[in-house]
């Protein structure tokens, strides 16, 4: 309810009504005869501020103010204004903004407490995608390992795999990265795949610019990743062919 999105007759509404409710209460009790016309405004100042922003607080506080003088100071007028009506209403200013902030900080927390909830739901989805990836990798690997080494040489094999494996994802998740050469950076990311001749690479010697070294090991990881699973590395002899040219003023791959 507090983070709701709301139109703008609703909110006008909800502001309307934390002006009247106030008002009847007050007039029910004692009809201001006890003093202190604005003390039933205050909690509406706070809903008004939690469940309907700083804005609509400030026109609750407002029309309050209003509304209460008029009926519970009929007899009052702006050149009665005296040392005591100053205090006071300073005073209910003063209480107004702080009632208004609390009540804003408050709903301010809960939308960050939302947002958080949500990144973390999709971090949560990203990770687990992450994690099927590569275990079909690992068992990918297993297969392709097993279709070209025998007994003895299986385990150093995939083994070797598995280090590449690792060295790719370092890579492929580094927060910085140096200008490197396209093709070190190409055979990095797919050196956990390859098994003989089933990746083929060409291209150009040229130096990748920082900013690109690691979307494209990402990149290279995921379609590899997807050619493993369903394309030509999930089948005996399959084979994918990896190019780049060099293009404008050689500055870029």
């Amino acid at each position: 309810a507090i983070l709701a999105k709301r139109p703008f007759p609703v909110n006008l509404f909800w502001t309307i009504v934390s002006v009247l409710v106030p008002t009847a209460l007050r007039w029910l009790i004692d009809r201001g005869a006890a003093g202190v016309p604005f003390v039933t405004y205050f909690p509406a100042v706070v809903l008004a501020a939690l469940f309907l922003g700083w804005r609509w607080a400030a026109a609750t506080a407002l029309f309050s103010a209003i509304v209460g003088n008029r009926l519970f100071r009929p007899g009052f007028t702006v050149l009665d204004f005296g040392r005591a009506d100053f205090i006071m209403a300073g005073l209910f200013v003063l209480s107004c903004f702080i009632l208004i902030n609390i009540g804003e900080i408050m709903r301010r927390l809960l939308q960050d407490l939302e947002a958080a909830r949500e990144r973390e739901a999709m971090l949560s989805a990203e990770l687990g995608h992450r994690v099927k990836n590569l275990l079909a990798v690992v068992q990918s690997m297993a297969s392709l390992t097993h279709r070209s080494s025998g007994p003895a040489e299986f385990l150093d094999d995939f083994s070797a795999r598995i280090g590449a494996l690792a060295r790719a994802t370092d890579v492929a998740h580094a927060r910085e990265a140096s200008a490197r050469e396209v093709g070190a950076r190409v055979e990095t990311a797919v050196a956990p795949f390859r098994d003989g001749a089933n990746i083929r690479l060409s291209g150009p010697k040229a130096q990748l610019p920082n900013a690109s070294c690691i979307p494209l090991a990402l990149i290279l990881h995921e379609l590899c990743t997807n050619a493993v699973k369903y394309g030509a590395l999930s089948v005996a002899g399959g084979a994918v062919n990896i190019r780049w040219a060099v293009e404008g003023d050689g500055g870029g791959g």
